[in-house]
């Protein structure tokens, strides 16, 4: 029957959301904006730049950690292990699409073949643990994805992976998606039992073409096993299959100059040098947000602006490059507490609290839908999560800028400030900042002023700019807190409104 078409335009709402704050995203906005070109030549462009920024061995991208790994291909003892340091990317645009077409559990899927597949290729494996860990899912769930890859044949090397299915003969997942494909079955489906998104697939399909050309006019010689597999393929499919097969765009594999590189962007999409030129700078403003250092487990992911007001669309809203810690090694829990990662719950809260609260410090927040995106859970679980750990804050765009549902960040520091709690007090119980709590009190001083001067709700959003939703949220609390116990409070807040707000306007209102 498929999906609920409520939940699938939330989701359609949620992908959307995050994949704007993507570089693939922000790049395709220059490219169209700037350079006049059509939206889907912009989005293949800001894709291959994007991927080309991921090779760069001197770069890390904005989606990228540094990440200890088992040293060696064959490391899969559980017991002994030289440790290394690669780069993992825990989570990709390409997320989102498999999201969109096939669901969370698809897009899982692919996260965890890219984190291994990645950590094969640059000599290391990871251990399930660590998995656990980057995933942000059971070990049980995890186990279940392995087995279910393992039985379709693919070569999932993981550090602990019995003997037994080290012996099997196994083909890595683009290979096996080729082999699938030449042989006729469903690519849809065999994107879904793989992970493997659109842009995956056509990149993967045009690096198999181009390895079967050179093996074709010689004998084939590489020191990568993925492309002896791809010649393997090519030598055992029919002649016909094989010519058939055009190259739509060149494959970026491998790392190279921007000089090799912008060769192949020239050929592909018909570039003049002007243009060329106009990208090649329009890249290094995008590269230069991620220049300096940063530590291993930090990731830059482009929030809104806390400046942002609700309602706002998100192609128009002002984004602000924030440094979260992606992955910190005190995520791990002692073994005395959670010896087997079984409980996943408090490491996945940890890091919502720790990510909203770095963007927020960097001046922008983050929203459900991208945290969902971040840790590749959903957004209603770390809804769930938020409201059953409600006595800490969580500084989210919905509820610090009045937007969703539930009480909002504003309505419980009002509470606070009205029952005598000092400021210091309510930035230790909230973990606001005083210039927040301040901007909030001064908000409601002047709505409360307002409200006792006869102003009519509606003539109060339109004087104060917010909406109807928080003007009666804030009503509820003047009603609320009216005794005589309180009046020293709202005497206060008349004193701010004067000092505030009528000095502001030149002693007018």
């Amino acid at each position: 029957m498929g999906l609920p078409k409520e939940y699938r335009k939330g989701l359609k709402y949620r992908v959307a959301s995050a994949k704007c704050k993507t570089i693939e995203a922000l790049l395709a906005v220059k490219f169209r904006d700037e350079l006049g070109m059509s939206q889907t030549e912009s989005r293949l462009l800001g894709d291959s730049i994007g991927k080309w920024i991921l090779l760069k061995p001197d770069l890390r991208g904005p989606n990228q950690i540094i990440f200890e790994a088992s040293k060696g291909k064959n490391s899969f003892t559980r017991r002994y292990s030289t440790l290394k340091k690669i780069k993992l990317t825990p989570y990709a645009s390409e997320d989102l699409d498999l999201q969109l077409e096939f669901g969370l559990s698809v897009a899982q899927i692919g996260r965890i073949m890219r984190l291994i597949e990645e950590a094969y290729s640059q000599d290391a494996t990871l251990s399930a643990k660590q998995l656990t860990l980057l995933l942000n899912i059971t070990p049980t769930a995890l186990r279940k994805k392995l087995k279910n890859l393992r039985e379709q044949g693919l070569f999932v090397p993981v550090k602990g992976m019995s003997l037994k299915d080290r012996k099997k003969k196994t083909l890595f997942r683009s290979t096996f998606i080729m082999a699938k494909y030449l042989q006729g079955v469903s690519l849809v489906d065999i994107r879904k039992n793989l992970g493997i998104s659109v842009e995956r697939f056509r990149n993967i399909y045009s690096s198999f073409i181009a390895v079967t050309k050179i093996a074709a006019d010689r004998r084939f010689v590489s020191n990568d096993t993925e492309e002896l597999q791809w010649a393997s393929l090519a030598k055992s499919t029919s002649k016909e299959k094989i010519e058939k097969l055009k190259i739509e765009i060149t494959p970026v594999r491998g790392r190279c100059s921007w000089d090799a590189f912008s060769a192949s962007l020239i050929k592909d999409f018909n570039l003049s040098p002007i243009k060329l030129l106009a990208i090649k700078e329009s890249v290094e403003e995008i590269l230069s947000t991620m220049s300096g250092d940063r530590a291993d487990g930090d990731i830059i992911y482009w929030a809104i602006s806390a400046g942002e007001p609700a309602g706002k669309p998100l192609e128009v809203s002002k984004l602000v490059p924030s440094t979260l810690t992606y992955y910190d090694p005190g995520d791990m829990p002692s073994p005395e507490v959670n010896r087997d990662l079984n409980r996943v719950a408090d490491i996945k809260f940890r890091k919502v609290v720790r990510l909203a609260a770095q963007a927020k410090a960097c001046g922008g927040y983050l929203t459900y839908a991208d945290l969902g995106y971040l840790l590749g859970i959903h957004s209603e679980a770390i809804s769930r999560l938020v409201k059953a750990n409600s006595k800490v804050v969580v500084p989210l765009r919905g509820s610090s800028c009045d937007i969703g549902q539930g009480i909002t960040h504003r309505r419980k520091i009002i509470k606070l400030y009205l029952e005598m709690h000092t400021e210091t007090e309510i930035v230790s119980r909230t973990g606001h900042s005083y210039e927040s709590i301040e901007n909030y009190i001064n908000e409601f001083a002047k709505v409360f002023v307002l409200y006792e001067r006869g102003m009519p709700l509606p003539l109060i959003r339109r004087v104060t700019g917010r909406s109807i939703r928080l003007i009666s949220a804030y009503m509820e609390l003047i009603k609320e807190y009216s005794g005589p116990e309180y009046a020293f409070r709202f005497a206060h807040l008349r004193k701010i409104f004067k000092t505030h707000n009528l000095k502001k306007n030149n002693g007018k209102i």
